[in-house]
Parts: structure tokens; C-alpha cells; sequence
């Protein structure tokens, strides 16, 4: 199994386009999808996204194993200072989205636009032992060894317990790779919990059950496949 980069982080949230709404206004995002189901929010269709889904009728999504999303820019200073509420921690400056969606800017590395994802931090009970299945899931081992990586992107886990009971507010990680079905195969050799194989029009993709209990699509792109 390999990953070849991490395509876009998948949330369900109570009202999809005020989230859309606040990151378009404050961040240098722009709507790149629409549909019936989900809203696809970056700064381009081939850098990494945030996919908001509506939350399943009934639950109210915590952050859960989230215990920030952070995004990369030029000058995170400058940045922060357009947003409210922003506490800084070393080199992130740390806000909430609608809904309590945690959020950090952080400084960007090598060539990007002015906004793009970093990665994300994940809670975990054990980082550690976390991160190495992750690497068996494809990812590829980080500079430490609670991180891993996903092409350019970055997964970190940090310790933590969180409430397992309530809806989270992540649905899964997306990860671009050559094959859905060659990763379906090998996934089911591991002994990993298959969640689904879905073909849509122009992707083919599986969902795999990772570390606790974070779903992981592998998404592959057909020939038809066109994002801007």
C-alpha cells in the first residue's frame, strides 16, 4: 500500500455553508464543488482540500479525534491578524471555525499557493504505535515517530483521550493513489476492515478502517477526471 499524497480531509458539519461561508471570508479559500452532498473548499482542486458533508440527522459532531487541522501560508501573522479569537503556540496561531472547528496557520515550506493545507493532528492513545500503522496503511514514516506523511502533507498524532461515544467531526482522510483497487486487495490481505468500495463518474475509491477508528479513503482518479 502506498499513499501518494494526502487530496483532501472530509468533515461533517451541521451547516455546510457557513463553515464554507467563514473559510472563503477569512481564509484564502474559494468554493471549488458544490453538490447535494458535500461542498469542497481550498485554495485549488489539485492542492489539499476540505470536503464538509452534513452531519447524519440526529448527531451534533464533536472534534473528536481532531485535535487541529492546520493550514500552511506565507505570513501567518499577518494572517492571524484578520481572524478573531487567535491564540498563539510557538509557531501555530490557533482559531476555531463555526461549529468549533479546530483550526491552526502555521508557516508554509517550499513552493505553494498563498493557502494550503499542512495536515493534521490526530488524538491518540498511543502516537506511537499509531503512527506505525498508519505507515502499513501506506503513509510513509515522518521525521518523527508520532508523525507520518502523505505526500507533501503531514499527519501527526498527539497523546490524548476523546469521547468515542459521540459523532466526530471526521468523516475520513482522502488519499490519492494509483490503484482503489490494487489498495482494496492488499488492505484485505493485511486483515484491515474494508468500509466500502464506492465507483463514482470520474473516481474509484475504497475506505479502510485505520487507528482509531479514523477511516481512510483511497481515491483514485480516473482518465475523465477534471478539478480546477
Amino acid at each position: 500500500m502506498k499513499v501518494q499524497r494526502l487530496d483532501h480531509i472530509a468533515l461533517y458539519m451541521r451547516d455546510r455553508d457557513d463553515v464554507a461561508d467563514f473559510l472563503t471570508s477569512h481564509l484564502g479559500f474559494h468554493v471549488v464543488d458544490r453538490t447535494d452532498r458535500y461542498t469542497l473548499v481550498g485554495a485549488g482542486g489539485r492542492i489539499g482540500k476540505l470536503t464538509l458533508f452534513d452531519t447524519p440527522s440526529g448527531s451534533e459532531p464533536t472534534p473528536g479525534v481532531i485535535e487541529r487541522i492546520l493550514i500552511r501560508v506565507n505570513d501567518p501573522e499577518s494572517a492571524a491578524a484578520r481572524l478573531a479569537d487567535v491564540e498563539v503556540a510557538g509557531d501555530e496561531y490557533r482559531f476555531s471555525a463555526p461549529e468549533g472547528l479546530p483550526l491552526a496557520l502555521v508557516p508554509g515550506e517550499g513552493e505553494f499557493t498563498d493557502y494550503d493545507l499542512e495536515g493534521i493532528v490526530l488524538r491518540s492513545g498511543d502516537p506511537e504505535d499509531s503512527a506505525r500503522e498508519f505507515v502499513e496503511m501506506g503513509f510513509a514514516p515522518g521525521d518523527e515517530a508520532a508523525t507520518v506523511r502523505a505526500g507533501e502533507y503531514r499527519l501527526r498524532l498527539v497523546p490524548s483521550t476523546f469521547d468515542t461515544a459521540a459523532q466526530g467531526m471526521l468523516y475520513h482522510l482522502g488519499c490519492l493513489v494509483d490503484s482503489a483497487g490494487e489498495h482494496r486487495k492488499q488492505a484485505e490481505e493485511q486483515g484491515l476492515e474494508i468500509q466500502d468500495f464506492v465507483e463514482g463518474p470520474n473516481t474509484l475509491a475504497v475506505f479502510v478502517r485505520g487507528p482509531e477508528g479514523v477511516s481512510v479513503e483511497y481515491v483514485e482518479h480516473k482518465p475523465t477526471f477534471s478539478l480546477t
